[in-house]
């Protein structure tokens, strides 16, 4: 009887504890913690979803979450997608809020050298996007953006990533402008860098830019949208009235033709300095640069024709 006494008393113990160990691992792990992204992938089993809210500090127990889910009878319920969680949520909030339907992410990409009307937005709209934005402004990158984001949440995303990569470049609006040439004309980092310091000894000598690529965006800006981009500019679009076009307009365009990479920004704070004033491409890319028109006339009958 005895033994029955002291068996039942480490029972009751040991579920006491077991007890309070299972309910202080309900709570909270920081109720100072704020609100971070948690996404759950397709596929993902409950013990998965439960190591990885453990070793991120979301909760305080895997263990104890799965057993809470299931007590819940929610363990077959969670969803995929992107969820905002807190550590300052108890397990069983926490365990409710994935049981709902997520978010899910879907990729915005701006590609190099790109001008805004040919952008694919998702779902964001894009008549608003072409009054909020404008060509020049957007920094070429994938954005992985949360779907229920706002048009302006977006802008912002890619404006921190902006100051983000250029951190330390001092770049005026006279540089976006040149520097959407150079996308345009360069290829390489070192073939934009040579074209850089091209285009800025035309400019101290008051030459015109002659910029095919200015020619293609005054050309393609008359057409009604969407428009195939950036094909090569025939002998008319050399003579189109605007603003924009190089040939004959001295000086920079009013405005970017494009989105600049990283590496046209950088071309235009560090050009290499060369005494060309000419330069073309090849058909497979390769760069030939001269110093004078007799020499460019030359690398374009053997090149290029």
């Amino acid at each position: 009887m005895k033994l029955l006494s002291i068996l039942f008393g480490f029972i009751l113990l040991v579920g006491l504890s077991v007890g309070i160990f299972y309910t202080q691992n309900l709570k909270p792990v920081d109720s100072q913690a704020e609100k971070k992204n948690f996404s759950v992938n397709t596929g993902d089993t409950l013990s998965e979803i439960a190591t990885r809210l453990d070793s991120n500090n979301i909760v305080k127990n895997r263990y104890v979450f799965i057993a809470h889910a299931k007590l819940l009878g929610l363990s077959n319920k969670l969803q995929a997608g992107n969820f905002l969680v807190s550590a300052s949520m108890s397990t069983a909030d926490i365990i409710r809020t994935l049981s709902t339907k997520g978010t899910r992410d879907i990729w915005i990409k701006i590609p190099e050298g790109s001008r805004n009307e040919e952008l694919t937005l998702g779902t964001f709209n894009k008549d608003e996007f072409l009054i909020k934005s404008k060509t020049g402004d957007l920094f070429p990158d994938s954005y992985l953006v949360p779907d229920y984001y706002s048009l302006d949440e977006f802008l912002v995303q890619v404006e921190k990533n902006y100051q983000t990569k250029t951190a330390g470049i001092k770049l005026s609006p006279d540089d976006i402008i040149l520097a959407s040439l150079i996308e345009r004309e360069g290829k390489t980092l070192e073939d934009k860098k040579v074209v850089a310091g091209i285009l800025k000894n035309r400019l101290a000598l008051g030459m015109p830019l002659q910029v095919d690529a200015s020619a293609q965006y005054a050309r393609d800006s008359r057409r009604p949208f969407p428009v195939k981009f950036w094909l090569p500019p025939s002998r008319d679009d050399l003579k189109i009235a605007s603003l924009y076009n190089t040939y004959l307009n001295p000086g920079l365009p009013p405005s970017p033709i494009c989105n600049p990479s990283l590496n046209s920004l950088v071309a235009i704070i560090n050009p290499t300095q060369s005494d060309y004033l000419f330069y073309i491409h090849d058909t497979s890319g390769k760069p030939y640069y001269a110093k004078t028109l007799d020499e460019h006339n030359q690398n374009i009958a053997k090149y290029l024709r």
